[in-house]
């Protein structure tokens, strides 16, 4: 990877897969407020390079690596930058000689399971459901794809640390609120909620209950939860629970050692082994714009891989990086004009630099591989949004964002085209 590059950060290689759209999001890969501002051009000896993106959907007379050029030109026909990487093409079509134990843990993007679903069942589809019966995705959270359950971690407000540690009753202890029939909707995400005169920020909706995470002076460890939450900006909004309690622990924490165990977590599930490991993380503890030093994640990153490695030497470990936030306005939405995440060029930014953390980090190990999730996610069209008069005085509409970091639905779909292509390469690496 270019490290002297100032604007572009091409990830050293990406993954395609026969018969499936690959597209290469410019806004994913140019780190400018206005990625459109010098001319992009892309050579490349396959696909198309459009207006926001370059696309590539690969035949099987395609299988083999391509070089990709991307250059930006001033209107003076100056190259500003240049970077290259290369498009590895792999075949669709995988067999296997022994069943896999695969597992896939993360914060709020994996809390509802799509991506992990989404790519097994690319899989299972494009390889005749001939590979049904050859996984097995372990994890105390289910989803139920092809008639198959997997299984997975996922909880929104975690960290790399919080897989590391047990802190359940803590200061910083998440709530979830049970709330049956609750008019909640996507657009009240990271909005704040007053409940006994403390602030509490809405994390995950789901049907019937509500995660909330602390909000500001919000440090007592057993906090008094009242029955009633309303909104800080609208106190008439209101919601009615019926009851609460904290976060569920970290499901690798062994009491007896006082450590996490995943030898041990992997036997609960009746495993003596896992063969291949996803883990996206984290959007959560990325608060300071601009920032280029990571290592309060990255040092329990480390924690993470070393065990992993240790309880399972032969396991393939892959690290997706995250998806870039709104760039529509639902920074503005979620977080408002002060405070943590309230920089959208600035979390731009960071989210940047931590992801070419990500990937330089796991070139300290073998056996572990970074995909670049924000260059093939589109950030501008997969985002929550809905349609907004463009001013006090106009009935002309205009997308505006409502969510900060969490896609839409075509947004979890899409992370799982990522997640498809990855393993597709890594279980035909496993052959080799």
């Amino acid at each position: 990877m270019n490290k002297e590059l100032k604007y572009l950060y091409l990830a050293d290689s990406y993954d395609l897969v026969v018969g499936h759209p690959f597209e290469l999001f410019y806004r994913g890969i140019i780190r400018l407020f206005d990625p459109y501002k010098y001319y992009i051009h892309v050579e490349c000896p396959k696909g198309m390079p459009f207006r926001r993106y370059y696309t590539f959907t690969p035949t099987i007379q395609d299988l083999g690596s391509y070089s990709l050029t991307l250059t930006l030109y001033d209107d003076d026909h100056n190259i500003v930058e240049q970077a290259s990487t290369i498009l590895n093409v792999w075949d669709s079509k995988v067999t296997l000689d022994k069943k896999l134990n695969v597992l896939c843990f993360g914060d709020s993007l994996t809390y509802n399971g799509v991506w992990v679903s989404e790519g097994f069942r690319l899989l299972n589809e494009n390889n005749n459901y001939e590979l049904t019966d050859k996984f097995n995705y372990i994890g105390n959270c289910k989803i139920t794809v092809d008639e198959k359950e997997l299984g997975y971690e996922g909880y929104g407000g975690w960290t790399w640390k919080s897989y590391v540690t047990n802190e359940v009753a803590t200061p910083k202890s998440n709530i979830w609120v049970e709330a049956k029939n609750h008019k909640i909707t996507d657009e009240y995400q990271h909005s704040i909620w007053l409940n006994n005169n403390l602030e509490w920020i809405l994390e995950t909706i789901e049907e019937n209950r509500l995660k909330f995470k602390r909000g500001e002076k919000n440090t007592n460890i057993l906090p008094t939860v009242l029955s009633t939450f309303s909104l800080k900006n609208d106190p008439a909004i209101i919601i009615e629970s019926t009851g609460y309690s904290f976060e569920s622990k970290n499901p690798f924490w062994d009491n007896n050692q006082e450590k996490i165990d995943f030898k041990k977590y992997a036997k609960e599930f009746g495993c003596d082994d896992v063969d291949l490991v996803y883990i996206l993380l984290t959007w959560n503890g990325l608060y300071k714009p601009f920032n280029d030093e990571f290592s309060h994640h990255l040092d329990y990153a480390k924690i993470i891989i070393e065990e992993l490695q240790q309880s399972f030497p032969n396991a393939h470990i892959s690290l997706l990086g995250i998806p870039l936030c709104s760039v529509t306005g639902g920074i503005a939405y979620s977080y408002g004009a002060s405070g943590p995440y309230s920089d959208t060029f600035g979390e731009v930014t960071t989210a940047f630099n931590y992801n070419r953390a990500l990937e330089d980090f796991v070139k300290n190990y073998q056996n572990v591989s970074y995909t670049d999730v924000k260059s093939m996610f589109d950030t501008e069209y997969n985002m929550p949004y809905v349609e907004k008069n463009v001013n006090a005085r106009s009935n002309i509409k205009e997308m505006i964002g409502v969510n900060g970091v969490h896609p839409s639905m075509d947004g979890y779909l899409q992370i799982g085209d990522v997640y498809y292509r990855t393993l597709i390469k890594d279980l035909h690496n496993l052959k080799k």
